[in-house]
């Protein structure tokens, strides 16, 4: 029977102490991405413990970054542990760290390397704090990616496909906070709250308050919101500002109470929220249905609990096959 992986024995490898059992040990739990993480928690605490050594932890990571970028013939897909020198003096604790995920990365994308990824599944909503205490709110099918070193220091650039609401600590630098989108714009702020949808039809930021910068692919400078702002940015690029009022500035973060909010809504762009929120597709038989338009504040949790409540206010019935769900309208 195998010893279980404990947080003490990762602690005896970092000191360089391990046995060859626990090295393989540890090599098999690294095989999980979700325990590498852990691992990079375990030696980020463990680092702390070590004051008495003060690695030059960007230049080691300048180094291996350049090897990972490097277009060589690729490398065994087996995942590795970190190379490490017994040796308390000459431990250089991030650098090994990086040198194992440049091996495991070879399956996973050199992104593991670079980022931390935060990710919400359909109908999941999360709040986290980056390390700069910013709070990040996530909504459902979103991924944020945030610079696994020198966040908060040397950058404090994210990028996100999805929907998120930012509310951003000001530091005492005043360094910018940079969100990237998934249509290559950019929004800069110092401190302020606002909420982004970023998807493939389209990108939007409503600001709640203080101020940002947006800037696109086909403007050369960048344009200043307001709070209460909404900018819609098209596919070609162009900035469409409106000016909206508190309730409905309210109502674009109303999904982190898992509210849907609509407002002279055609039921087939209904649906289409559906499916990016929930993975649902939703048919509907009838083009008079598709174009009736839904106007409320519907709390659900799933595509059949929010349906099922609009059902009875729009006049249709619910039949599911699969992973579909169709809408037949009432006689």
């Amino acid at each position: 029977m195998r010893p279980e992986l404990t947080k003490h024995t990762v602690f005896i490898y970092f000191s360089g102490d391990a046995t060859a059992l626990q090295k393989q040990l540890i090599g098999e739990w690294l095989t999980d991405k979700q325990n590498v993480e852990i691992y990079f928690e375990w030696l980020e605490e463990w680092e702390k413990t070590q004051l008495q050594f003060q690695p030059d932890t960007m230049a080691a990571l300048a180094r291996v970054t350049e090897k990972i970028l490097q277009k060589d013939e690729p490398g065994s897909t087996q995942a590795v542990i970190p190379i490490r020198k017994i040796s308390r003096k000459t431990i250089f604790l991030w650098a090994a760290a990086s040198l194992f995920v440049m091996g495991f990365g070879l399956y996973t994308g050199k992104d593991f390397f670079l980022y931390r990824t935060y990710e919400t599944a359909f109908g999941e909503v999360s709040k986290f704090a980056l390390e700069d205490s910013s709070i990040v709110s996530l909504n459902a099918n979103s991924t944020l990616k945030v610079p696994r070193w020198g966040f908060g220091e040397s950058t404090r650039h994210v990028y996100l496909e999805g929907e998120a609401e930012f509310s951003v600590k000001h530091t005492i630098d005043h360094q910018l906070f940079r969100v990237h989108t998934a249509d290559n714009s950019l929004i800069t702020v110092l401190g302020t709250e606002f909420v982004v949808y970023t998807r493939p039809k389209q990108t939007n930021v409503v600001l709640n308050k203080g101020k940002v910068e947006l800037s696109s692919y086909a403007r050369e400078k960048p344009l200043t919101m307001a709070p209460g702002d909404r900018a819609t940015i098209e596919k070609d690029g162009a900035i469409k500002i409106e000016k909206l009022t508190k309730t409905e500035v309210v109502q674009h973060s109303a999904w982190k109470e898992h509210r849907f909010v609509f407002d002279d809504t055609p039921l087939l762009e209904v649906a289409a929220k559906i499916r990016e929120v929930f993975g649902v597709i939703v048919k509907i038989k009838d083009k008079t249905l598709a174009t009736r338009t839904a106007t409320g504040s519907f709390p659900a949790r799933n595509a059949e609990e929010l349906l099922t409540s609009m059902s009875y206010m729009y006049s249709f019935e619910i039949t599911r096959t699969e992973n579909k769900i169709i809408l037949i309208p009432n006689p």
